[in-house]
């Protein structure tokens, strides 16, 4: 399963809140009963490295890691995509 980008477009969600949201519509649960973010990354530094760069186009990358049996890729442009880690395995 891969979800749809789960960005706020107006820039006010956080990458971490985002993941976060995405991860927790993805599992059908409040976002209180996930597993820390900060177990598996950085939310801060998550957070740092994608400040303003949808605004300014200067900045280009992502970042992926595994949380909650899902590959999670965040990009620049703000978007987060999940893929599920059975659909991963399956496809191998």
């Amino acid at each position: 399963m891969t979800s749809a980008p789960q960005r706020d477009e107006s820039g006010s969600q956080s990458p971490s809140e985002a993941v976060v949201e995405a991860l927790a519509d993805a599992k059908g649960v409040d976002p209180l009963e996930l597993d820390p973010l900060y177990d598996v990354i950085d939310p801060d530094a998550l957070d740092a490295l994608f400040d303003g760069a949808a605004a300014d186009g200067r900045r280009q990358g992502r970042v992926e890691f595994r949380t909650d049996g899902y590959r999670v890729e965040v990009t620049s442009t703000g978007r987060v995509h999940l893929t599920s880690l059975d659909a991963l395995e399956a496809s191998d």
